[in-house]
């Protein structure tokens, strides 16, 4: 019979897998948004009017903390997640030791960075 703590460890990679194209979809879609939401309040490019001003999309609005905290979370998750793939393939780290471990880094350097940016300068 197997043992099931051992099956069950064996989706962690399954896991990590998942959040790094979960956040390259988000960084996909996010970063387009945000450059030209830029171009487009220093009125480089054409931004349609029935949408609210770029500068609000941009930075001066909910809408735009919202739009730099996730893509701020998205690139946390795929950078670490993709280091530690890195690290596993030269042997470097172990896959079982360090799923938690790169999730806890990139959640801890994430509520760090809201709180110091947005929390605390309110």
């Amino acid at each position: 019979m197997e043992n099931t703590s051992t099956r069950f460890q064996s989706y962690r990679g399954t896991w990590a897998w998942l959040v790094q194209r979960v956040s390259a979809i988000g960084l996909f879609l996010l970063i387009p948004v945000k450059i030209y939401t830029g171009w487009a309040a220093d009125e480089r490019v054409p931004y349609p009017d029935f949408m609210m001003s770029a500068s609000r999309v941009h930075a001066e609005s909910r809408l735009g903390e919202r739009i730099d905290i996730a893509l701020l979370l998205f690139f946390l998750l795929h950078g670490f997640y993709g280091l530690r793939v890195i690290l596993i393939d030269v042997g470097a780290l172990r896959p079982e030791r360090w799923f938690w471990r790169t999730l806890t880094v990139a959640l801890g350097i994430f509520a760090l960075a809201v709180w110091q940016v947005y929390i605390r300068a309110h």
